[in-house]
């Protein structure tokens, strides 16, 4: 019995964690795209992080302007993944993504499959 409740949590368990990072990303049907080399992350409490490290909100727009400075005009280098919790608000999302959009950066958005 105990066995089957430890399955049926881990079953259950829907957190995808990069680099000691808990987010719970929100459902897709399509095909993950390749991802960028770098990539914001935006946990439910609201922390930022940069490539794994955590960052300052205030600290994005520069970090965003020199990745994509020195990118060059391949669009896979121009590419940033931007990783939020579900629960993260529509504005935060969006301010993350109006600084890539206002340096040229092409988004992918990584979500979980169903």
């Amino acid at each position: 019995m105990v066995f089957l409740l430890l399955i049926y949590f881990l079953l259950a368990s829907s957190f995808v964690s990069q680099a000691g990072i808990e987010v719970q990303l929100p459902q897709s049907t399509s095909q993950q795209p390749t991802k960028g080399p770098n990539s914001i992350t935006i946990t439910a409490k609201g922390e930022w992080y940069w490539n794994n490290q955590r960052i300052s909100k205030e600290a994005l727009p520069g970090l965003i302007r020199k990745a994509l400075q020195g990118a060059g005009n391949e669009p896979s280098a121009r590419t940033i993944t931007v990783r939020a919790d579900q629960a993260v608000t529509v504005q935060e999302l969006a301010y993350a993504l109006s600084l890539i959009a206002e340096n040229r950066g092409q988004v992918v958005i990584a979500t979980r499959r169903q």
